[in-house]
């Protein structure tokens, strides 16, 4: 969670994202960097529930 390849998934890193913002990244992916599109491997509603779940626990994870 606190980068490698992209960057940090931290609460500070994330302040200011809705949990719509994040899954919408999840989906398309950021292109000309590391982070791919999962929208083939994804549902929407599965981004959702990522993105949420990142959000509450971004500081917690190890």
């Amino acid at each position: 969670m606190k980068g490698g390849l992209g960057p940090a998934l931290t609460a500070d890193a994330l302040q200011g994202q809705s949990p719509e913002q994040i899954a919408l990244t999840i989906m398309q992916g950021r292109p000309g960097t590391a982070m791919p599109a999962w929208n083939r491997f994804l549902q929407p509603a599965e981004s959702l529930w990522l993105a949420n779940f990142l959000l509450q626990n971004s500081d917690t994870a190890p």
